[in-house]
Protein backbone atom coordinates (compact mmCIF):
# COMPACT_ATOMS: atom_id res chain seq x y z
CA UNK A 1 0.00 0.00 0.00
CA UNK A 2 1.26 3.20 -1.09
CA UNK A 3 0.61 7.23 0.20
CA UNK A 4 -0.86 7.68 -2.99
CA UNK A 5 -3.35 4.54 -2.60
CA UNK A 6 -4.07 5.69 0.71
CA UNK A 7 -4.86 8.70 -0.41
CA UNK A 8 -7.29 7.89 -3.27
CA UNK A 9 -9.27 5.79 -0.85
CA UNK A 10 -9.34 8.12 1.41
CA UNK A 11 -10.74 10.58 -1.18
CA UNK A 12 -13.08 8.11 -2.01
CA UNK A 13 -14.15 6.93 1.37
CA UNK A 14 -14.75 11.24 2.16
CA UNK A 15 -16.94 11.70 -1.13
CA UNK A 16 -19.41 9.05 0.15
CA UNK A 17 -19.14 9.82 3.98
CA UNK A 18 -18.67 6.50 4.49
CA UNK A 19 -17.43 6.46 8.00
CA UNK A 20 -14.40 3.39 7.63
CA UNK A 21 -11.00 2.55 9.79
CA UNK A 22 -7.55 2.07 8.62
CA UNK A 23 -5.32 0.45 10.94
CA UNK A 24 -1.64 0.24 11.35
CA UNK A 25 -0.27 -3.61 11.60
CA UNK A 26 2.71 -3.97 13.08
CA UNK A 27 4.48 -7.35 14.74
CA UNK A 28 2.87 -6.27 18.27
CA UNK A 29 -0.36 -6.09 16.97
CA UNK A 30 -0.01 -9.78 15.16
CA UNK A 31 0.43 -10.80 18.41
CA UNK A 32 -2.39 -8.86 19.99
CA UNK A 33 -5.34 -9.93 17.75
CA UNK A 34 -3.84 -13.64 18.03
CA UNK A 35 -5.20 -13.44 21.96
CA UNK A 36 -8.35 -11.47 21.01
CA UNK A 37 -10.54 -12.64 18.93
CA UNK A 38 -12.65 -9.51 18.97
CA UNK A 39 -9.55 -7.16 18.07
CA UNK A 40 -8.94 -9.63 15.15
CA UNK A 41 -12.23 -9.39 13.61
CA UNK A 42 -11.67 -5.59 13.91
CA UNK A 43 -8.26 -6.29 11.86
CA UNK A 44 -10.62 -8.16 9.66
CA UNK A 45 -13.07 -5.91 9.31
CA UNK A 46 -11.16 -2.63 8.57
CA UNK A 47 -11.51 -0.57 5.46
CA UNK A 48 -7.45 -0.09 5.28
CA UNK A 49 -4.41 -2.56 7.18
CA UNK A 50 -1.37 -0.35 6.64
CA UNK A 51 2.12 -2.48 7.29
CA UNK A 52 3.22 -0.41 9.97
CA UNK A 53 7.01 -1.93 11.03
CA UNK A 54 9.88 -4.05 9.22
CA UNK A 55 8.64 -7.40 11.20
CA UNK A 56 5.23 -7.31 9.14
CA UNK A 57 6.97 -6.00 5.93
CA UNK A 58 9.68 -8.97 6.27
CA UNK A 59 7.71 -11.25 7.36
CA UNK A 60 5.84 -10.75 3.74
CA UNK A 61 8.59 -11.06 1.94
CA UNK A 62 9.63 -14.48 3.72
CA UNK A 63 5.97 -15.84 3.19
CA UNK A 64 5.20 -14.64 -0.40
CA UNK A 65 8.31 -12.71 -2.18
CA UNK A 66 6.39 -9.73 -2.00
CA UNK A 67 7.78 -6.42 -0.99
CA UNK A 68 5.23 -3.84 0.77
CA UNK A 69 5.57 -0.49 1.87
CA UNK A 70 6.13 0.35 5.73
CA UNK A 71 4.22 3.32 6.92
CA UNK A 72 4.31 4.66 10.38
CA UNK A 73 1.59 6.56 12.39
CA UNK A 74 4.29 9.25 12.54
CA UNK A 75 4.57 8.92 8.55
CA UNK A 76 0.91 9.00 8.17
CA UNK A 77 0.03 11.79 10.38
CA UNK A 78 1.97 14.49 8.27
CA UNK A 79 0.75 12.72 5.08
CA UNK A 80 -2.98 13.31 6.08
CA UNK A 81 -2.39 16.89 7.09
CA UNK A 82 -0.85 17.40 3.58
CA UNK A 83 -3.73 15.73 1.67
CA UNK A 84 -5.98 17.77 4.32
CA UNK A 85 -3.94 21.08 2.80
CA UNK A 86 -4.17 19.78 -0.64
CA UNK A 87 -8.07 19.21 -0.56
CA UNK A 88 -9.30 21.53 1.68
CA UNK A 89 -10.23 18.52 4.28
CA UNK A 90 -10.86 19.12 7.86
CA UNK A 91 -9.03 16.94 10.39
CA UNK A 92 -9.67 16.48 13.85
CA UNK A 93 -6.99 15.11 16.46
CA UNK A 94 -7.43 13.22 19.76
CA UNK A 95 -5.67 11.69 22.40
CA UNK A 96 -2.29 12.23 24.46
CA UNK A 97 -1.92 14.20 27.44
CA UNK A 98 -3.51 18.05 27.44
CA UNK A 99 -0.45 19.84 26.81
CA UNK A 100 1.00 17.31 24.23
CA UNK A 101 -2.31 17.24 21.97
CA UNK A 102 -2.10 21.05 22.12
CA UNK A 103 1.61 21.26 21.26
CA UNK A 104 1.17 18.84 18.53
CA UNK A 105 -1.92 20.69 17.06
CA UNK A 106 0.60 24.17 16.97
CA UNK A 107 3.05 22.42 15.28
CA UNK A 108 1.05 20.68 12.70
CA UNK A 109 -0.94 24.17 11.97
CA UNK A 110 2.53 25.94 11.50
CA UNK A 111 3.69 23.01 9.42
CA UNK A 112 0.42 22.42 7.28
CA UNK A 113 -0.98 26.25 7.74
CA UNK A 114 -3.49 25.29 5.13
CA UNK A 115 -4.90 22.40 6.55
CA UNK A 116 -7.92 22.77 8.92
CA UNK A 117 -7.75 21.43 12.13
CA UNK A 118 -11.24 21.38 13.22
CA UNK A 119 -10.50 20.74 17.13
CA UNK A 120 -8.61 18.55 19.25
CA UNK A 121 -8.88 16.70 22.74
CA UNK A 122 -6.51 14.89 25.08
CA UNK A 123 -6.87 10.85 25.32
CA UNK A 124 -8.04 11.24 29.27
CA UNK A 125 -11.63 11.66 28.60
CA UNK A 126 -12.64 8.68 30.71
CA UNK A 127 -13.83 10.41 33.89
CA UNK A 128 -16.16 12.38 31.16
CA UNK A 129 -19.08 10.99 29.36
CA UNK A 130 -18.43 9.46 26.51
CA UNK A 131 -21.14 11.01 24.19
CA UNK A 132 -20.25 14.45 25.44
CA UNK A 133 -16.44 13.53 23.33
CA UNK A 134 -18.10 12.14 20.51
CA UNK A 135 -20.65 15.19 20.27
CA UNK A 136 -17.78 17.35 20.36
CA UNK A 137 -16.11 15.74 17.41
CA UNK A 138 -19.47 14.95 15.25
CA UNK A 139 -20.13 18.98 15.82
CA UNK A 140 -17.03 20.13 13.98
CA UNK A 141 -17.41 17.34 10.97
CA UNK A 142 -14.15 16.22 10.68
CA UNK A 143 -13.25 14.41 7.04
CA UNK A 144 -10.58 13.05 8.75
CA UNK A 145 -10.28 11.78 12.71
CA UNK A 146 -6.38 10.71 13.94
CA UNK A 147 -6.60 9.07 17.45
CA UNK A 148 -3.48 8.70 19.61
CA UNK A 149 -4.73 6.34 22.33
CA UNK A 150 -2.44 3.54 21.81
CA UNK A 151 -3.09 -0.16 20.55
CA UNK A 152 -5.73 -1.72 20.93
CA UNK A 153 -7.58 0.87 22.80
CA UNK A 154 -7.68 3.42 19.94
CA UNK A 155 -8.79 0.89 17.29
CA UNK A 156 -11.54 -0.49 19.75
CA UNK A 157 -12.70 2.95 20.68
CA UNK A 158 -13.12 3.54 17.28
CA UNK A 159 -15.08 0.20 15.86
CA UNK A 160 -17.35 1.18 19.16
CA UNK A 161 -18.21 4.35 18.13
CA UNK A 162 -18.10 4.71 14.49
CA UNK A 163 -21.64 4.63 13.58
CA UNK A 164 -22.06 7.89 16.08
CA UNK A 165 -18.69 9.96 14.76
CA UNK A 166 -19.50 9.56 11.12
CA UNK A 167 -16.14 10.45 10.20
CA UNK A 168 -15.02 8.93 6.54
CA UNK A 169 -11.64 8.13 7.69
CA UNK A 170 -10.03 7.35 11.08
CA UNK A 171 -7.10 6.08 12.08
CA UNK A 172 -4.96 5.27 15.45
CA UNK A 173 -1.47 6.86 15.25
CA UNK A 174 -0.34 5.62 18.77
CA UNK A 175 1.68 7.98 19.80
CA UNK A 176 2.61 10.02 16.96
CA UNK A 177 0.91 12.65 18.68
CA UNK A 178 3.89 12.68 21.31
CA UNK A 179 6.99 12.58 18.79
CA UNK A 180 5.48 15.70 16.63
CA UNK A 181 4.98 18.14 19.73
CA UNK A 182 8.63 16.90 20.60
CA UNK A 183 7.88 15.03 23.80
CA UNK A 184 9.38 11.39 23.12
CA UNK A 185 12.20 11.76 20.62
CA UNK A 186 12.01 9.94 17.01
CA UNK A 187 14.50 7.02 16.19
CA UNK A 188 17.36 8.52 14.01
CA UNK A 189 17.05 8.02 9.74
CA UNK A 190 19.53 5.58 9.97
CA UNK A 191 17.31 3.61 12.25
CA UNK A 192 14.22 3.82 10.23
CA UNK A 193 16.14 2.62 6.97
CA UNK A 194 16.95 -0.83 8.69
CA UNK A 195 13.73 -1.13 10.33
CA UNK A 196 15.59 -1.31 13.83
CA UNK A 197 12.74 1.71 15.16
CA UNK A 198 12.11 -0.55 17.53
CA UNK A 199 15.44 -1.04 18.89
CA UNK A 200 16.21 2.52 19.33
CA UNK A 201 12.92 2.64 21.18
CA UNK A 202 14.03 -0.11 23.83
CA UNK A 203 17.66 1.66 23.85
CA UNK A 204 16.12 4.74 25.05
CA UNK A 205 12.90 3.34 26.90
CA UNK A 206 14.43 -0.11 28.72
CA UNK A 207 10.62 -0.71 30.10
CA UNK A 208 9.48 -1.82 26.40
CA UNK A 209 11.54 -4.95 26.97
CA UNK A 210 8.67 -6.37 28.27
CA UNK A 211 6.70 -5.41 25.47
CA UNK A 212 8.99 -6.37 22.36
CA UNK A 213 9.62 -9.74 23.76
CA UNK A 214 6.70 -10.55 21.68
CA UNK A 215 8.87 -9.82 19.04
CA UNK A 216 9.94 -13.62 19.78
CA UNK A 217 7.04 -14.94 19.60
CA UNK A 218 5.93 -13.41 16.37
CA UNK A 219 9.26 -14.62 14.68
CA UNK A 220 8.56 -18.06 15.96
CA UNK A 221 4.71 -17.62 14.35
CA UNK A 222 6.22 -16.34 11.41
CA UNK A 223 8.73 -19.47 10.85
CA UNK A 224 6.04 -21.74 11.82
CA UNK A 225 3.94 -20.36 9.07
CA UNK A 226 6.30 -21.43 6.72
CA UNK A 227 7.41 -24.64 7.46
CA UNK A 228 3.12 -25.66 8.07
CA UNK A 229 2.37 -23.99 4.39
CA UNK A 230 0.39 -21.09 6.47
CA UNK A 231 -1.36 -23.23 8.39
CA UNK A 232 -0.99 -21.03 10.90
Amino acid sequence: MTLEEIGSISLELISKREPSIFISLGSLTVMQARKDPAYRALIKEAALVICDGAGVSSAVKFLSGRKIERLTGVDLVPFFFKLAEEKGLKIFILGSKKDVIAEAARVLKKSYPKADICGYLDGYFDIINPVEVINVIKKTSPDILLVGLGQPRQEKWLKENLKALAVPVTMGVGGSFDVIAGKIKRAPVVFRKLGLEWLFRMMIEPWRLKRNAALAGFIYLIIKNKLTGGKE
